[in-house]
């Protein structure tokens, strides 16, 4: 099995397109006049890869586009953002995922209907062993989900950390949390998952199925973490928030971004500072409008990360 490391980190997951529409109130059953609109790459494990590519890492990602016009732009966005796509599938006579987002402008608060769209999902077949143990690190979102758990067997294997991003329940999330190195749960997902309400239990109940370290975002209430010995607070960052969209993508990337460069450097990953470094990172994110376009780069971060 080659060992040698040329990806910082692969994403396998969800890719898609995102429309946003910037609004004075999301309407029910009503109409409302659109401040602004934007269109973007999108998707969890996706912007994760963004993100650990805006902050200095080398990622690629493995998922799969249609043959339309969003699969275009889709993969133009990932290359303008130095990720490779080299592994990504391209489905002939099929539509690319989309998702559309509506974000309240007094609140920065967000309401998305998404689809995967119709091109057919990964398989075991399109993971290769290759591909995995040439990546530092693994990071997943459950999306194309037997894809996930054969590339997860095989990170497991070969002492590649995997991370899971676990904010959809889909039939086999079970599976590849029990594979996973970090799983950082959306607090919905943590509750409804677990049939518990309380974050920290939550949290304390994903790690037995198989984690080391295991953790909850919960939105306004900032992040909670736990590593089998400590339980970790991290609140929000505080900043004049305009849109929260991809928040919680871009925590999980700059979480898993500070990790392998933990890794990288021959040191201990420590839990604290990697939620510290992922809360600075999504709170800059939401002062625009969009899921990538506030991601900071490394500088920013670290001026940030010295007057927190």
């Amino acid at each position: 099995m080659p060992k040698r490391k040329t990806i910082d980190l692969l994403g396998i997951g969800y890719c898609g397109w995102d429309t946003l529409c910037l609004v004075p109130c999301i309407p029910i059953d009503d109409k409302v006049q659109i401040s602004r609109t934007l269109t973007q790459g999108g998707g969890p494990a996706a912007t994760a890869t963004v993100t650990a590519a805006r902050l200095g890492l080398d990622g690629a990602f493995l998922g799969v586009v249609g043959d339309d016009t969003r699969s275009d732009a889709i993969l133009q966005a990932f290359t303008d953002e130095g990720v490779c796509i080299d592994h990504i599938r391209r489905r002939s006579r099929a539509e690319s995922a989309a998702a559309f987002c509506w974000i309240e402008e007094p609140t920065g608060k967000r309401s998305i209907a998404w689809t995967h769209g119709t091109a057919a999902q990964l398989g075991a077949e399109d993971v290769t062993p290759e591909l995995v143990c040439s990546a530092r690190a693994l990071h997943l979102d459950g999306h194309q989900t037997q894809a996930a758990i054969h590339a997860a067997e095989i990170a497991q294997k070969n002492d590649i950390p995997v991370f899971l991003d676990a904010g959809t329940i889909v039939p086999g999330i079970g599976d590849v949390i029990a594979l996973c190195t970090v799983v950082i749960a959306s607090e919905a997902f943590a509750q409804t998952f677990t049939g518990l309400t309380d974050i920290e239990a939550a949290a304390r109940h994903i790690r037995t199925l198989g984690p080391s370290w295991t953790g909850v975002t919960a939105g306004p209430a900032g992040s909670l973490g736990f590593d089998g010995q400590r339980v970790v607070h991290e609140g929000q960052y505080p900043v004049d928030v305009v849109d929260t969209t991809g928040a919680g993508d871009v925590y999980h990337g700059a979480f898993t971004a500070r990790y392998v460069e933990s890794i990288k450097a021959q040191q201990r990953p420590d839990l604290q500072a990697c939620m510290r470094f992922a809360t600075v990172v999504a709170g800059l994110k939401c002062r625009r409008l969009g899921g990538r376009t506030g991601i900071p780069n490394r500088t920013e971060v670290e001026r940030h990360l010295q007057a927190k």
